[in-house]
């Protein structure tokens, strides 16, 4: 199941709804709606990657090895620039802390800013928000910050975005309050997803093509990863219209890994054959459907079912582009055995 399309619960979906269509707010979210637009409208979408620096096969929490993940942060940096591609890329800190290669690792980030990249803030660790107490969260958000805001102030830059991991967002409505309070204090501006590909899976699925020398899976993984690009573009861009009666700037989701190294060229120049333009992601938060309150709280899923609340629609469950079964049965697979073998 795509885990962009979980429900909330009938009790949360009931009463926030009622609140919506009744409060200020709601109205606001209904003038970011509008006609639709001209079918020549042009699309936009902000490139963000999250898990620098580098989202390892079969495990969140894995450090990896240097080299692999020198060669990730040159290659994806490269891509982006060679296509104008301005992007994000979030930061989980614990990935830097390792004995003897601390420098060589904060240096995985600089090649970031070199490019003319930016770096936000994905915690220090990586843990959901979901299953941690405010406290935590607020104290794996201070921890995340500290390596990145003193190489981003030698940039000249501020570091000011941040992105929920899982895009779990908080277990309860009071949590997720106190949280964005928390964030709106130290500055932060919350990094919404309207879209993201599955690459975390057929990066699984690539890592064990590998270890198993079988060329023709792995051939078979890179060209799933295409087509399923295509899928959730599909979805996810009727999704925008059926929210805002037009064509919204997306707000897309990779990971900092190693299928990206090697596809996100084809990636980009998928999009670009969609009739996408690149933009930041200040850009697409200036646009009004952005000022939609978001009132769903449960698991993490697109801001474009998010909203949905707000606008009085349902959020319908099981919905969305399905990973191919192959490539679901090899993704659980390995994370089955990885957490074993870690207990």
């Amino acid at each position: 199941m795509n885990r962009f399309v979980l429900i909330a619960s009938a009790l949360i979906f009931s009463f926030v709804a009622a609140y919506a269509a009744s409060s200020p707010s709601s109205e606001r979210a209904a003038s970011a709606r509008g006609n639709q637009t001209a079918p020549d409208v042009q699309k936009t979408v902000v490139v963000t990657v999250d898990d620098l620096p580098g989202a390892l096969p079969g495990n969140d929490y894995a450090l990896g090895d240097l080299k692999v993940l020198q060669k990730i942060n040159r290659g994806i940096p490269a891509a982006l620039k060679a296509h104008h591609a301005w992007a994000v890329g979030f930061v989980n800190e614990r990935k830097l802390q390792v004995w003897g290669e601390r420098d060589a690792r904060a240096e995985l980030l600089q090649m970031w800013l070199d490019d003319g990249l930016t770096l936000g803030n994905h915690t220090y660790e990586h843990l959901s928000f979901n299953s941690t107490t405010v406290q935590k969260f607020e104290d794996e958000t201070i921890r995340g910050e500290v390596v990145t805001r003193v190489l981003m102030k030698n940039a000249g830059q501020t570091e000011k975005y941040f992105r929920h991991p899982y895009l779990n967002t908080g277990a309860t409505a009071a949590d997720k309050a106190a949280f964005e309070q928390f964030l709106k204090d130290r500055d932060y501006v919350i990094a919404p997803v309207t879209i993201e590909d599955g690459d975390y899976a057929f990066n699984d699925v690539l890592s064990y093509a590998r270890e198993k020398k079988d060329k023709k899976l792995e051939a078979r993984a890179k060209q799933a990863y295409l087509e399923y690009v295509d899928q959730v573009f599909d979805y996810f861009e009727k999704d925008a219209l059926a929210d805002f009666n037009r064509p919204i700037p997306q707000i897309f989701l990779v990971h900092d890994n190693e299928i990206n190294l090697e596809m996100l060229d084809a990636v980009l120049t998928k999009l670009e054959r969609r009739g996408y333009k690149f933009i930041s992601l200040d850009q697409a938060l200036a646009d009004p459907a952005y000022a939609t309150p978001d009132l769903y709280v449960g698991e993490g899923m697109s801001w474009l079912d998010k909203w949905k609340i707000a606008l009085n629609q349902k959020i319908e469950k099981d919905k969305g582009p399905d990973l191919p079964d192959w490539t679901q049965k090899i993704f659980d697979k390995m994370r089955a055995e990885e957490q074993k073998n870690n207990y």
